[in-house]
């Protein structure tokens, strides 16, 4: 197959044959480009040779398009306006421009609903926000990753950012329709919301349950989601109980859409942490960004979010 450059006529000769269709005039398309009539003239001339039509109707004082150029100079003009303002695009991407990652837990409940406040302070910075629940949160264009784990990742700096508080969490009307609630034996009444991910290090129902002394039944209902954020969707819309992951889910506690039936959690040695390359070179818009991930945190944590077990 031919390449492009074998197919598309030299860039000078349609940016010149652009110009003169506008103007209908070699002379002020010379003029628009800072370039003599004759070049104008030499590049159209070649470019209807490489096309094998006539472009231009020439008379004594003046120039017209025919059929084929007024059709051709269409597609011509708008390839070309594309090229300028993808160009023009790329040249005005901030500089303190960085990627950060996380899973969909922190990007869909907590991180995308606070980064309208860090542009607010720092509308300088671009982020590009990369959304996975796998290992690309640790590619090597990340500049930054938000992730659960116990954090050691070889290569990789890393400072907590909350520890691992898992307490089950719905909606006040699901305790309504299925409680009371008298422990964690009593959820066996209720349907379970389970997140359905590959990762061997996510707590999921039966590991809960069996730390609080509960078997699962193996029949038991489950509504199964790959997606944390549906599950919360879900447990504040009623439909049974999920696992709730603190500071992720603070934002429903909070506001009360959603409620924990029962005073019990489970606290793990994982947790979430802001991870970065070994490196000694730090890109300030990256610590601009670190330093107001843990201080939003700290403010979060302070302003009275209910702790794991309140009802």
């Amino acid at each position: 197959m031919p390449s492009l450059r074998q197919q598309l006529p030299p860039l000078d000769a349609l940016v010149m044959f652009d110009a003169a269709a506008r103007h209908m005039s070699f002379t002020l398309a010379a003029n628009e480009l800072n370039v003599t009539q004759a070049a104008v003239s030499r590049q159209i001339r070649n470019l209807e040779q490489n096309l094998g039509i006539r472009l231009f109707t020439r008379g004594h004082r003046n120039v017209e398009l025919s059929p084929e150029g007024r059709m051709y100079q269409h597609s011509v003009h708008l390839a070309l306006a594309h090229i300028c303002d993808a160009t023009n695009e790329i040249r005005n991407v901030p500089q303190a421009t960085f990627v950060v990652a996380t899973d969909q837990a922190v990007a869909g409940l907590w991180l995308q609903r606070r980064l309208p406040t860090f542009f607010g302070l720092n509308p300088e910075i671009s982020v590009r926000l990369i959304v996975s629940d796998k290992e690309d949160c640790l590619r090597e264009r990340v500049d930054v990753a938000i992730i659960h784990g116990n954090g050691h990742w070889p290569g990789f700096k890393s400072r907590m950012l909350f520890p691992e508080e898992i307490v089950p969490v719905c909606s006040p009307s699901c305790i309504e329709k299925y409680g009371p609630v008298s422990g964690p034996q009593s959820l066996m009444n209720f349907p379970l919301i389970e997140h359905e991910d590959e990762r061997w290090d996510w707590m999921n129902w039966r590991v809960w349950l069996s730390m609080n002394n509960v078997e699962v039944p193996r029949e038991h209902h489950k509504l199964l989601i790959n997606n944390y954020a549906l599950v919360i969707q879900a447990a504040e819309a009623g439909d049974g109980v999920a696992l709730g992951w603190r500071y992720v889910i603070d934002d429903s506690l909070k506001s009360g859409r959603l409620v924990s039936p029962v005073n019990q959690f489970v606290k793990t040695k994982l947790g979430y942490h802001v991870v970065m390359h070994e490196t000694e070179h730090i890109n300030p818009a990256v610590e601009k960004f670190c330093n107001w991930v843990f201080s939003t945190f700290e403010a979060d944590r302070q302003n009275g979010v209910p702790t794991a077990g309140t009802r």
